[in-house]
């Protein structure tokens, strides 16, 4: 986010200095008040704390439970993990920086080189969120619709190369940013050699003319990605759909249940990342349109006016994005709501189990317990290769009733029991 001081900057041109202008009214002229009014800045202060505390508790406890959970260790979490890493980001370099802006404007105290710091991680934060978003829809895309053509590109290696190739791009489209970014200081008198130390502000001063950095960053990383995600996911719908109605025909109900559980786990998976993509487009569509309203519209009679508060409008549902996954996965992922509980209270399961002597449970041994769970994580994949597989052939041999049964009744691998579990 910028500063509406920026603005009052580049439109100075109706400023005339006069010899007997003190030092105050020269800065109030040319940059502004040096805080925002009281009524403006309590309350916006006040929203991003609480954005703040929310969002970095939220993406931390994303962060924890998907590398505590081995059940959260998938490539579409792997993915989630990488987007609470770049919200986390954004908070940490933007939102204090803006909350300090409220307050006070100028004079920029932090140097030249962390006013270029903060513009590059800012930015590649940004463009790290759009491109993760893009990534795990197209992973879901070609699980759904090309499942055996992502079968044979599965692993967690792919998701992490994908993932590190993502910032990689992301820094290299934000150094433009950074580069432009500059401490910019005014003269006093004007035109003289004189620099006025209570001036300095850091923005981009000028737009580059050979480099439009507002139009290239929202058709790069709002209308294209908006656009790639909006086909994939009309066309996973329509796919789910298909799947649906094949299912509640095919062998008069007889389909083996592995293919259900994997057709209602998908859907699932969908609603989730799909609540994402819309949180994700209601929070940054604001946040373009005012750039895109700083580049074009300043001829406007009302712009000022509109300007003001669409920058502080802008600036809330900006950092909003920040906090709002970990509440659509609470929301919308019994998983992850169970897991989030677990991370809040501070208490893992073996401990409730410790503590509460009415429960009937007992403890299980840690070494069982372990090797258990390699051999069930060892199970599922298998059976997940499986049911993708059948379910697969399903669709496409559905006349073949009897080979369609005889392999949906047979278990593959059963989960090896431990001591202490009730089968």
């Amino acid at each position: 986010m910028g500063s509406l001081v920026s603005e009052v900057i580049e439109n100075d041109d109706n400023f005339s200095f006069a010899s007997n202008t003190s030092v105050s009214d020269f800065l109030k002229n040319l940059r502004g008040n040096k805080q925002l009014p009281l009524e403006v800045a309590i309350p916006l202060t006040l929203a991003n704390v609480i954005i703040f505390v929310t969002g970095l508790v939220g993406n931390i406890s994303v962060c924890v439970v998907i590398t505590r959970h081995p059940a959260l260790h998938t490539a579409t979490n792997y993915y989630l993990f990488n987007l609470a890493v770049s919200d986390l980001t954004l908070l940490i370099f933007g939102l204090p920086n803006d909350v300090t802006l409220y307050w006070h404007q100028y004079p920029w105290i932090f140097g030249e080189s962390f006013c270029k710091i903060r513009a590059l991680m800012s930015e590649m934060a940004t463009y790290v969120s759009v491109l993760t978003i893009v990534a795990f829809s197209t992973e879901r895309y070609l699980a759904i619709c090309y499942p055996l053509y992502l079968h044979t590109m599965s692993g967690f290696q792919r998701a992490l190369w994908i993932i590190g190739c993502l910032w990689i791009v992301a820094l290299i489209s934000a150094i433009p940013f950074s580069i432009y970014s500059t401490v910019d200081y005014l003269t006093y008198p004007p035109d003289s050699d004189n620099i006025l130390e209570e001036s300095a502000f850091c923005a981009i001063m000028a737009q580059p003319t050979n480099l439009p950095l507002g139009e290239i960053s929202f058709i790069l990383f709002f209308l294209v990605p908006m656009g790639i995600i909006g086909v994939q996911y009309t066309r996973m719908a329509l796919k789910i759909s298909n799947q649906t109605r094949i299912i509640g025909k095919s062998l008069h109900g007889s389909v083996h249940r592995g293919s259900c559980r994997r057709h209602q786990s998908n859907a699932s998976i969908i609603r989730m990342l799909f609540a994402v993509v819309i949180g994700f487009f209601l929070c940054w569509a604001p946040f373009h349109a005012q750039r895109l309203l700083f580049l074009y519209g300043r001829n406007l009679s009302f712009y000022y006016e509109l300007n003001a508060w669409m920058f502080y409008i802008t600036g809330i549902f900006y950092y909003f994005s920040c906090t709002l996954n970990p509440i659509l996965y609470n929301l919308m992922s019994n998983r992850y709501r169970s897991a989030f509980k677990e991370i809040l209270c501070g208490l893992k399961r073996n401990h409730v189990l410790l503590r509460s002597s009415t429960l009937r449970e007992t403890r299980r041994p840690s070494k069982n317990r372990n090797r258990s769970d390699n051999f069930e994580q060892q199970c599922k994949a298998l059976n997940t290769v499986i049911d993708e597989v059948t379910e697969e052939c399903n669709f496409q041999i559905a006349h073949f009733g009897p080979i369609n049964k005889m392999i949906s009744n047979t278990t593959f691998c059963k989960p090896m029991p431990v001591e202490g579990d009730v089968v």
